[in-house]
């Protein structure tokens, strides 16, 4: 595998460090998506059992103390409610708004590394190819075809390269959207069954 390697030429420095920078990317996008991952129900029913007991402010500083985007959006729902100052889905919207973009940062850059890679190793492919053809009608016969197979061993070695990091940088762009709709299905399941339980009349929530 190093021999092959080391046929890719000088493409094989943008292909790594392009290979470390997405990989630094998923693993800080997969520890920050598996942080803010909470069970939605079980933090729902703590929440609704102080909602209600009159503990509004204890409901609160649970959600200061859960990390994720699920315990923010219902925070400002509560001290929407709580407050009387907005309409609870109003601000749980404006909160989502700023949540989204969280959650998908970076990830999005991933798919673009998969495509950078498959054009780095193309092009190097075509760089072997025209440099391997210009010295196929420059030599004697003899060495026309052992020179001319390096060129065509450091071509496909580079578009291998590209490939196998568009197919790793593509599995981890899916693997991680798939994270993140798992998350935005949790804010979204978990918003309205706090909207529809403040809605409803309780007399001890106030």
């Amino acid at each position: 595998m190093f021999e092959i390697l080391k046929q890719t030429g000088p493409f094989i420095y943008p292909l790594l460090v392009l290979f470390i920078l997405g990989a630094v990317f998923f693993f800080e996008r997969l520890f920050f998506l598996h942080k803010g991952q909470i069970r939605p129900e079980s933090f729902l029913k703590g929440i609704f059992n102080l909602l209600d007991k009159q503990r509004i402010v204890e409901a609160v500083t649970l959600c200061e103390e859960t990390p994720g985007a699920v315990a923010r959006l219902v925070k400002v729902g509560l001290v929407a409610f709580q407050n009387k100052s907005e309409v609870p889905i109003n601000a749980i919207k404006r909160q989502a708004l700023l949540e989204l973009p969280m959650l998908r940062k970076r990830v999005e850059s991933l798919r673009a590394m998969g495509l950078l890679a498959s054009l780095l190793g193309l092009i190097g492919t075509v760089f072997f190819l025209l440099k391997g053809f210009w010295l196929l009608g420059s030599l004697q016969a003899y060495t026309q075809l052992t020179s001319f197979s390096l060129y065509i061993l450091g071509a496909l070695c580079v578009t291998f390269y590209g490939l196998l990091e568009m197919f790793l940088f593509y599995a981890a762009y899916h693997f991680l959207m798939g994270r993140v709709r798992a998350l935005i299905f949790d804010m979204e399941w978990t918003t309205n069954e706090l909207l529809l339980f403040l809605e409803k009349p309780h007399e001890n929530v106030q």
